[in-house]
């Protein structure tokens, strides 16, 4: 009759110790059994993917803010950037804020006018100066390219007459500028036009404080044609 053969349970292969048995001369309860490490391929291929995912997120926000009304990258000086090739120094204090709708940032006959006559593009700033003698002034200049040189000169010869409206300043328009005169203060004041091809430029300004020298504005704004709200 056949030897029974040695059980098989407890061993894997002839010779070789269960899976988890400590090796020879470690006791039992200070022995850890190896874990399964995981691999690292997939781990560094999640980083790479988590982090091409926010690069996508952070490019498409620069995508979506460059094309927002009001920004033009690239173009803008920063704020308080001063003028000085001129008779005074201007230093902007507000903008530039570029639009394209005229007629929605007009009144009076000149908005009657844009909505016959749509603009192809409007810039607008506000600039400070201080005088010699300590007087502050604040000039607003509004950039308007028309579609042609005729519609261009028509808008001017609209605008240098009285009670015809005007383009709105950013004062008119809510932005806050600290010390600033009011909006009608800037139509009231003094005002001063230019134009070159399809391109008109409009200037206003006004004294902070309420000091009145119209003919003193009126230089003032001519010589704030040369900031083109820039």
């Amino acid at each position: 009759m056949p030897q029974p053969g040695p059980s098989r349970s407890g061993t894997t292969q002839q010779g070789m110790p269960p899976v988890g048995t400590p090796p020879y001369g470690i006791p039992p309860a200070q022995y850890l059994p190896p874990t399964e490490q995981p691999a690292r391929g997939k781990g560094v291929i999640r980083l790479y993917q988590g982090l091409g995912l926010v690069g996508v997120a952070l490019v498409s926000g620069l995508v979506w803010w460059a094309f927002q009304p009001g920004h033009e990258s690239g173009t803008a000086a920063p704020q308080g950037t001063a003028t000085t090739q001129g008779k005074y120094t201007f230093t902007r204090v507000a903008g530039p804020a570029t639009d394209t709708d005229c007629a929605a940032h007009s009144f009076g006959k000149t908005q009657q006018f844009f909505q016959q006559h749509p603009c192809q593009q409007l810039l607008r700033a506000v600039y400070s100066t201080t005088l010699p003698d300590g007087l502050q002034a604040m000039t607003s200049v509004a950039v308007v390219r028309m579609a042609d040189e005729a519609s261009a000169g028509q808008l001017r010869a609209l605008t240098n007459g009285d009670q015809t409206g005007n383009v709105a300043d950013l004062i008119r328009e809510g932005v806050q500028v600290p010390s600033a005169p009011t909006s009608g203060q800037l139509q009231e004041g003094g005002y001063a036009s230019g134009a070159s091809g399809s391109t008109v430029t409009i200037a206003l300004s006004a004294f902070v404080g309420g000091h009145q020298d119209n003919a003193l504005l009126k230089d003032i704004s001519n010589d704030a044609l040369r900031t083109q709200a820039k």
